[in-house]
């Protein structure tokens, strides 16, 4: 702009204009970054809509914050048909992750649905001593997770995962065919714990943000998700459909370990111990 006898530079911003479908439909100009920035967020529709302030040209930032700011605007940006073509493109241990998720989200909310009933029923004890029991249980797992989580840190997901599954077989044997207070107790307050607390705080989660990427990753939690939550629901269903049509099952005693008589829960625990071994067989193999 000319001004007399000076020359001044003025800069102009252009940003895009969408369309309620997220199509840019114009180009348009601001005098200054702040109010592109501002305009901005408010023209862009919802799906659309980046959370977080660009970096301004020539700014004091240096150049890795810009790449940063740049490379999350793109990932906030790719349309859902994108994201799924991407995921699709995940290495195929994010796909054994994720079945893993599955089964050990079958097992560990399908035995949460029965456990106090299981307790109860099978063993002859009080509701008192149940709850006490099962109190005790939910602190130890505490402690087990907290511990799972460091192992992650020093030894790795699958080192982990295969020890933790290899008690958690011990411990669910135990509550599958035992028949003693002994052998709930020390499926319950130390194998059960062991195995089962150490797999749900969360461990497949970090092997999948491993084989994620940022523009990948959302997707693949969402999934991860939806698995577990899809697997308590059919654990559910599964139980309810047993009690209702499964009639007891009485097994010789010349079985030894596996004869006596197996109600429909205790046919569902024997259902999760066979999960469980799959589980292992496919974390052994493929993880």
């Amino acid at each position: 702009k000319k001004s007399s006898s000076n020359f001044a530079l003025i800069k102009l911003y252009y940003f895009p204009s969408y369309s309620p479908e997220g199509q840019i439909m114009s180009l348009k100009v601001a005098p200054n970054f702040d109010e592109m920035n501002n305009t901005i967020v408010a023209s862009v529709p919802p799906i659309c809509r980046v959370h977080h302030r660009t970096t301004p040209p020539n700014s004091s930032g240096s150049k890795k914050n810009q790449q940063e700011a740049v490379n999350s605007s793109k990932s906030s940006s790719i349309s859902g048909c994108e994201s799924i073509i991407r995921f699709l493109t995940l290495p195929r241990q994010a796909g054994v992750v994720l079945l893993l998720e599955f089964l050990n989200s079958f097992r560990i909310l399908g035995l949460r649905f029965v456990l106090f009933n299981y307790v109860t029923n099978e063993y002859g004890i009080s509701d008192t001593y149940a709850g006490k029991l099962l109190g005790i249980k939910g602190m130890v797992d505490v402690i087990f997770g907290l511990v799972g989580s460091i192992l992650v840190d020093l030894i790795g997901v699958r080192k982990v995962s295969i020890v933790a599954l290899t008690v958690a077989i011990i411990g669910r044997s135990l509550l599958a065919f035992g028949r003693t207070n002994t052998t709930l107790i020390a499926a319950l307050l130390f194998f059960s714990p062991c195995g089962e607390a150490m797999l749900s705080m969360g461990l497949y989660r970090v092997a999948l943000k491993k084989l994620t990427t940022p523009l990948t990753r959302p997707l693949a939690f969402a999934v991860s998700y939806a698995a577990s939550n899809l697997s308590g629901a059919l654990a559910d269903v599964a139980i309810d459909r047993m009690r209702s049509l499964v009639k007891d099952l009485e097994i010789d005693r010349n079985l030894l370990v596996l004869s006596g008589v197996y109600t429909p829960i205790r046919q569902f625990i024997v259902l999760t111990w066979i999960v469980l071994l799959i589980t292992f067989v496919i974390a052994f193999c493929f993880l």
